[in-house]
């Protein structure tokens, strides 16, 4: 049974790096091997606990690897300041972090019940996933979004 969720869970992982690409989000040649790793653990995590997973967002991805961009230059982690620059969401929300590989950030965000939230929060639809690598460390943003 849960290898079965496993599998569902990289196949709906797929299909929306697919869907993306189909309907003007980011090119899949856009989205890095370790932001769909990114995509799959997210995804692999909601279906352990029976959410559908999410889409992932073209435009999400692509304020998510700007903000971490703007991280990995500054050395610091910081959330986005304002979200109002985001088109058309009813919800949203965002996680940060900074580690030496995905899946020591996303267990570090399973181990934090508010990314935790974040990541299994019913109502969100779409992420967007920016991972940006430098001196061996990754900089993480996910953008949750429901959108309007």
């Amino acid at each position: 049974m849960r290898v079965q969720r496993i599998i569902l869970a990289l196949l709906s992982a797929l299909v929306a790096l697919a869907a993306g690409a189909l309907v003007g989000g980011a090119p899949a040649s856009a989205v890095t091997t370790r932001e769909a790793a990114m995509l799959a653990k997210i995804n692999n995590a909601r279906a352990a606990h029976g959410l559908r997973p999410l889409a992932l967002s073209g435009d999400l991805s692509t304020i998510a690897r700007s903000h971490s961009r703007q991280m990995a230059s500054s050395a610091t982690l910081f959330h986005t300041a304002s979200f109002s620059s985001i088109c058309c969401w009813s919800a949203i929300a965002e996680n940060v972090g900074t580690g030496d590989s995905v899946r020591t950030v996303h267990r570090a965000f399973l181990s934090s019940s508010a990314h935790r939230g974040n990541i299994l929060d019913t109502r969100m639809r779409q992420v967007g996933v920016g991972i940006i690598a430098v001196g061996g460390r990754i900089w993480v943003t996910e953008i949750f979004r429901r959108p309007s």
